[in-house]
C-alpha cells in the first residue's frame, strides 16, 4: 500500500521540488494544500495525476487549516502519514498585513499554521513519519549573509508578540522591521521543532527543522525593485555550490526528501539541520529549550 506524504507550499520554490523528488523516488500518494486546487499547473506537471491529491489550504487561516486536516484524515481509511512537510512560507516587505483573525499575516502563514496543522494530524501520524518545519539563517544577528540582506535577527519576546508582529525596535523603518518579523517567525519554526520533539504526542515521530539556504531565483524576492530582482533570479543563482549558506531549491529539496524523510534515522529528532546536512548555525536563542517550549505552550493557548 502506498505511502502518504502531506505537504504545504507545493506549488513552488522548495515545495515544489520536493514533491517532484517525492514523486520521483516513490509511488506514494502526495497530499498537498494549495490556495487553488483547480490551478496548482506546475505541480502537476510535476507530479504524476496517480499520486497527487491536491487540497485546499491557506495556513493563515485557522478554518482552511483544520478543514484541511479533516479532509485528511478521511482520505487515510485506516493509514497513517508518513511525512507532514509544512513548506508553504511567506515574507511581506511592505505595510504590515494582519490576518481576519488579526496575527501578522507572515507568522500566521509560516508558523502558526503549521502549529495548528501537526496538532490537528499528530494522532494519524505513523511510526518513525517526519515532521519538518522550515527555518532560515535569517533568524541569527551574527548570521553575515543575512546582515548583508538588512535582517537583524529575530525580535522575538513572548508568542503573543510574534503572532501580532510586535517590534521591539522603534528604530527600524518599516521595510526592516518586515524582516525582523521574518526572521521572528523563523526562530519560531525552530522553537516548534525543537519543543515539539520534546513532547508525548510526538515521541515515536522524528521532528526537524530544516535550513534550505538562501535559494535565489525563488518568488522570496519578488516585492524588491527590478535591479534586485534581476540580480536574485540571473545572477546570485550562480553562487549556488560556491558561496556559503547559498543552495538551490533541486539541491536542499534533494537532501530533505533523500536523507530526512526517507532517509535512515541519521539525525535525532528535534533537530535543526541545513542542506548540506550539517547542523544548522543557530543562535544562542535559537538553542534555549525552555525558551522554545514556552513558546509552544503559549501559541496553543492563544485563542
Amino acid at each position: 500500500m502506498a505511502a502518504i506524504h502531506v505537504m504545504t507550499g507545493a506549488t513552488s520554490g522548495l515545495g515544489l521540488e520536493v514533491a517532484r523528488r517525492l514523486a520521483e523516488k516513490t509511488r506514494d500518494e502526495i497530499v498537498a494544500g494549495v490556495r487553488d486546487p483547480a490551478n496548482a499547473v506546475d505541480l502537476k506537471q510535476v507530479v504524476p495525476a496517480g499520486q497527487l491529491v491536491p487540497l485546499r489550504l491557506d495556513t493563515a487561516s485557522p478554518d482552511l487549516v483544520k478543514a484541511f486536516a479533516s479532509e485528511v484524515r478521511q482520505r487515510l481509511g485506516g493509514r497513517k502519514i508518513a511525512s507532514l512537510s509544512c513548506i508553504a512560507g511567506l515574507q511581506i516587505l511592505g505595510p504590515q498585513k494582519l490576518t481576519a483573525d488579526g496575527l501578522d499575516e507572515t507568522f500566521a502563514t509560516n508558523v502558526a499554521g503549521h502549529l495548528l496543522l501537526a496538532d490537528e494530524l499528530s494522532e494519524h501520524l505513523e511510526p518513525g513519519a517526519v515532521v519538518i518545519t522550515i527555518g532560515s539563517g535569517t533568524h541569527d544577528p551574527a548570521n553575515k549573509l543575512a546582515r548583508r540582506a538588512g535582517f537583524a535577527g529575530a525580535d522575538f519576546t513572548s508568542a503573543a508578540a510574534a503572532m501580532r508582529g510586535e517590534s521591539t525596535r522603534p528604530e527600524r523603518d518599516e521595510r526592516a522591521r518586515a524582516l525582523d518579523r521574518y526572521a521572528t517567525s523563523k526562530l519560531c519554526a525552530i522553537y516548534h521543532a525543537t519543543a515539539a520533539a520534546t513532547e508525548p504526542a510526538f515521541a515515536d515521530v522524528r521532528f526537524y527543522c530544516f535550513d534550505p539556504g538562501l535559494m535565489p531565483g525563488t518568488g522570496l524576492a519578488r516585492q524588491q525593485n527590478a535591479a534586485v530582482r534581476f540580480v536574485w533570479k540571473r545572477i546570485m543563482p550562480l553562487l549556488a555550490g560556491f558561496a556559503e549558506g547559498v543552495s538551490t531549491p533541486e539541491r536542499s529539496a534533494r537532501f530533505l526528501v533523500d536523507h530526512l524523510i526517507l532517509g535512515p534515522r541519521e539525525y535525532p529528532s528535534g533537530g535543526y539541520i541545513e542542506f548540506t546536512g550539517k547542523p544548522a548555525p543557530a543562535s544562542n536563542e535559537a538553542k534555549d529549550l525552555s525558551t522554545a517550549k514556552r513558546f509552544l505552550k503559549e501559541a496553543r493557548a492563544m485563542p
